[in-house]
């Protein structure tokens, strides 16, 4: 009987090693997509419009048939006891700041769940590719990114809302300032427009007209909105109001000066934008554009080259 030959047990081992790789880039993809879904998830239970838009379809169910998904997640998160260490990166204010429905109890227990997720699926990887010097450095970068996604996507989330909030708010100031001119007062012209105005700018401003309905003076139902944003417009808007107040001035003219202020300083800084796009466009064109314009160039004659030996 023929022994198997050397060049037939490296084919075998290269087949196996071909499988490993495979299995561990599928593993990898598979986990990166069931991550990158729950944060979609997340983003839709804490969006509002889609949120909305989810209440309203349930109401198409029959009473008996409706179910709170999102009950169920919020009481799985109280089971969790996160260690003390997250405190320092996760506090309440960054919360309101967010818009989340969450508390900060259980966004540090969601986190907490995320680590100990990311720290498995780079065990999982380095343990299939046999602790390999490749596998260590893919694994310690899932592990990185699986473990601090909430943070990234808590931060991205407040940066998106300051941003929302300094654009909206502008318009509704202009809106305000009509309404007032018309003869309502602050209180009543608020209500009005604030009744139907869309994005987090009208969720806040219509917690503070709850605020005022249950017995909040207008100063501390003032302060609790600038409390839930770390937006300076909001800042100067609420400034301007306490001011007017104060002195008996016109506050359809203030609301109509803070808002060419706003408007100016929003184009000042799309400028400053603007003028940083050509050093934005650097490590694109290094990265991505030059190596690829390298490789039509040169692939021609490399190949020739090799073609003739």
């Amino acid at each position: 009987m023929d022994m198997p030959s050397m060049s037939d047990h490296s084919k075998h081992v290269g087949c196996l090693l071909d499988l490993y790789m495979f299995i561990t880039i599928a593993l990898a993809l598979t986990l990166g997509g069931f991550v990158f879904v729950l944060l979609l998830s997340l983003d839709v239970l804490f969006d509002h419009p889609t949120r909305i838009r989810m209440l309203k379809l349930f109401d198409l169910l029959p009473e008996r048939e409706r179910f709170s998904w999102q009950q169920v997640f919020r009481r799985a998160l109280r089971a969790v006891r996160p260690p003390t260490f997250l405190d320092a990166w996760a506090q309440q204010k960054q919360m309101h700041w967010a818009g989340f429905l969450l508390s900060v109890d259980e966004f540090r227990a969601f986190w907490w769940l995320a680590i100990i997720f990311g720290i498995g699926v780079g065990i999982l990887v380095m343990a299939i590719n046999e602790w390999r010097g490749v596998s260590l450095a893919v694994a310690l970068m899932l592990m990185l990114a699986i473990a601090g996604s909430p943070y990234l996507y808590l931060h991205w989330r407040i940066r998106r809302r300051v941003r929302d909030i300094a654009k909206s708010l502008p318009d509704f100031m202009d809106l305000l300032t009509f309404t007032v001119q018309a003869g309502l007062g602050f209180t009543p012209a608020l209500q009005r427009v604030c009744a139907r105005y869309p994005g987090p700018l009208g969720e806040d401003l219509r917690r503070v007209l709850k605020q005022l309905e249950l017995g909040f003076s207008r100063a501390e139902a003032l302060d609790e909105f600038v409390s839930r944003s770390p937006s300076p417009e909001i800042q100067n808007f609420v400034e301007a109001v306490k001011l007017t107040e104060q002195l008996g001035t016109s506050l359809a003219r203030t609301l109509g000066i803070q808002a060419k202020m706003m408007r100016l300083t929003r184009r000042q800084r799309a400028q400053a934008a603007a003028q940083t796009a050509p050093i934005r466009i650097i490590p694109a064109l290094v990265f991505f554009f030059l190596p690829s314009l390298l490789l039509i160039y040169l692939a021609p004659p490399i190949i020739n080259f090799f073609m003739r030996r």
